[in-house]
């Protein structure tokens, strides 16, 4: 039995348990597990804490314990699974081929039809995260709003730093548009796997498109498929974790090289006439994006930028102290909703809710969460950036790109394509000045950069 088959079953067991399906980490740790990794390695792999996969990894065991009636652990899961499939072959096929769930938004509660009626529910869901409170993004969402609404664009990237709302933006759109649309697909781009794979199981099953009979089709024959039902249908089709498919160690924005036909579909669904929108969500902007929007109007991007006045409304939701302090606390953090969370949680519980006690400790800021999410966007750099943030770290303010070509034993093309490539990735802030541009860390990465040495 190969993994995507134990996705399936597991998918549908802990539905049967709980009344939702596996969320992308939950099928990360099913994979993981498949491929006999640690916790560790599946935490690293997702970005986030080992003990937040344990917490994670202990409910999806109870689950499956509680819907196969048996104890479901780590290292009996394959086993199990096995088990369970060979004494329920019958059933089994029937629940993976027949279910199609439905996801209401309102309520986030999944219901199963055999036989789905588009015309009494025109919303069609596998994942979809939950609505959170967003600050100051108005008008980011009226932006969004006329794109996708009004000029009927085919496709959107929402880009920026991990922790700056990007999913939260997106998911308060899908609610504010929902009616506007025949179907909505929320997908995530992080299970690595082929173009045509994604197509099959994550968009035309999803769609409930009609495909053609085996010989399974070609790549070409998929796309024909589904941009067909883009033209014909009204859908609206959020895919996360685009960054997944960028390779480490190279500029910003480059496909692996087993992930670019990846860049392939983007590019037909927005060369391609139809009436759908496409929104993809990424840490990192495309390589190319830039001359994508520039020459076609039915792209747009989205850097999402830091908070400003919606820093603030996070501070007094925490209830701290020492408004005077705030913006400064706000403007070091780079205005990351995440960050200002983070730390609004640490000035609480180290001195009482006071801003200004806390700002006299530089290196507070520097929390668990904030420190793993810069050091993963680290760990991606390039060797040319790496040098790139490495000058700008040893000057005290910032300095054209004259200077730090001078410093670096670099051309000054790889300098300026290094320094693109950190812009793309919210790493270095530039300014303009009458003499010209020029280029500083962002507060919070230059104390990552002392307190990391970068190898």
């Amino acid at each position: 039995m190969d993994i995507a088959e134990a996705l399936k079953i597991a998918d549908n067991l802990v539905f049967a348990s709980r009344n939702k399906h596996l969320n992308d980490l939950e099928r990360s740790i099913i994979e993981g597990v498949c491929q006999g990794k640690k916790y560790s390695q599946i935490a690293k792999d997702n970005y986030c804490e080992q003990s937040h996969v344990n917490d994670v990894a202990a409910s999806l065991w109870k689950a499956i314990s509680e819907a196969v009636g048996e104890q479901v652990k780590k290292a009996n899961f394959k086993s199990t699974i096995e088990r369970y499939r060979s004494e329920n072959s019958a059933s089994v096929g029937q629940v993976l081929f027949n279910v199609c769930p439905q996801i209401t938004l309102n309520n986030n509660q999944y219901h199963s039809h055999q036989q789905t009626d588009r015309s009494d529910t025109p919303q069609y869901l596998e994942t979809i995260p939950d609505l959170i409170s967003i600050y100051d993004r108005s008008q980011e969402l009226d932006s969004l709003k006329n794109w996708i609404l009004t000029e009927k664009c085919r496709s959107v990237v929402i880009s920026g730093t991990a922790g700056i709302g990007k999913t939260a933006i997106a998911r308060q759109l899908v609610e504010d548009i929902k009616d506007e649309f025949d179907e909505i697909v929320w997908q995530s781009l992080g299970c690595q796997r082929s173009v045509v794979e994604f197509i099959d199981r994550n968009l035309i099953a999803s769609l409930k498109i009609e495909a053609l009979p085996k010989p399974p089709l070609d790549l070409e024959a998929r796309l024909s498929l589904l941009l067909e039902h883009f033209r014909s249908h009204r859908c609206l089709i959020v895919l996360d974790d685009l960054d997944r498919l960028f390779s480490s160690g190279e500029l910003a924005g480059n496909y692996t090289e087993e992930d670019r036909e990846y860049r392939y579909l983007f590019r037909r669904i927005w060369e391609t006439n139809h009436q759908s929108c496409v929104i993809l969500l990424s840490r990192e902007e495309p390589s190319k994006m830039a001359g994508s929007v520039s020459n076609n109007s039915s792209i747009h991007s989205l850097p999402l930028g830091g908070l400003g006045d919606g820093g603030r409304e996070i501070f007094r939701a925490k209830g701290l102290s020492d408004e005077d302090r705030w913006d400064y606390a706000i403007e070091y953090l780079g205005g990351n909703s995440a960050y200002l969370k983070s730390v609004a949680i640490a000035i609480n519980k180290l001195f009482g809710g006071k801003v200004g006690e806390f700002c006299k400790y530089e290196e507070l800021f520097m929390t668990e969460e904030i420190g793993s999410l810069l050091n993963h966007q680290l760990a991606r750099l390039s060797p040319a950036e790496r040098e790139v943030i490495r000058s700008l770290a040893s000057e005290a303010i910032p300095i054209n790109i004259s200077s730090i070509i001078e410093s670096l034993n670099m051309s000054p093309a790889d300098v300026g394509n290094a320094i693109v490539s950190l812009g793309r990735r919210e790493l270095v802030e530039r300014t303009e000045t009458e003499d010209g541009a020029i280029f500083s860390l962002r507060s919070i990465v230059m104390l990552q950069a002392k307190l990391l040495v970068l190898d």
